[in-house]
């Protein structure tokens, strides 16, 4: 469970490497980059991914990243607002799309209530495709801080340990076939935005 000074601690290093993010993205001229709804990277990033697990009790490691284009989503299942409108969104742009659509990846910011069957429900009920993530609180904070990720509890007025939400980035991440991230897809999502950015993406690179 996350503590207070945690989530602090966390939140703060999670913008040193937004920080670090955007220093990046300067490097090349605007209009070098593809214009989409985000960021791309002119440089991706190798992503090393922590010991995980998928939604169907099997390890989720590089491999899963490899061969193949991602789109990565943090959320939980008891999202009540930005979880299940992203992953209609992504959902819906799979079913839109003209080409082979990037396999998604949802990763749990509430390993707590989280488990894998929840999870699995949860992803398979926008498309049997999807893939939930979740494991240990150290391990999913180690690939967010690799994206750039930041979340953090927000405890409810009951007080009970069960009455939260998690406050958390909106952005869905774009991983290109070599496990490197490679852009930020910013809110609000539509389907059309998803697959245009995706487009623009995989053309670039």
């Amino acid at each position: 469970m996350l503590n207070k000074t945690t989530v602090i601690v966390f939140a703060v290093i999670a913008m040193a490497a937004g920080f670090w993010l955007a220093s990046s993205l300067s490097t090349t001229e605007q209009d070098d980059l593809p214009q989409i709804q985000g960021a791309v990277l002119e440089n991706a990033r190798q992503i090393a991914v922590p010991e995980l697990v998928r939604h169907d009790e099997r390890p989720f490691t590089n491999a899963d990243l490899s061969e193949k284009w991602t789109l990565m989503f943090y959320g939980y299942a008891s999202c009540p607002d930005i979880c299940p409108m992203t992953m209609n969104a992504l959902a819906e742009a799979k079913r839109k799309a003209s080409g082979e659509f990037p396999q998604v990846v949802m990763v749990s910011v509430d390993p707590q209530r989280d488990g894998v069957e929840l999870l699995g429900e949860y992803v398979r009920y926008f498309d049997p495709d999807f893939i939930g993530v979740t494991g240990d609180e150290k391990m999913i904070q180690a690939l967010a801080l690799q994206m750039s990720v930041v979340y953090a509890k927000m405890p409810g007025a009951s007080g009970n340990e069960n009455d939260y939400l998690v406050d958390h980035s909106s952005s869905v991440l774009l991983i290109n076939p070599e496990g490197k991230l490679a852009a930020f897809l910013k809110a609000p999502h539509t389907p059309d935005s998803i697959n245009g950015s995706v487009e623009k993406v995989r053309a670039f690179y």
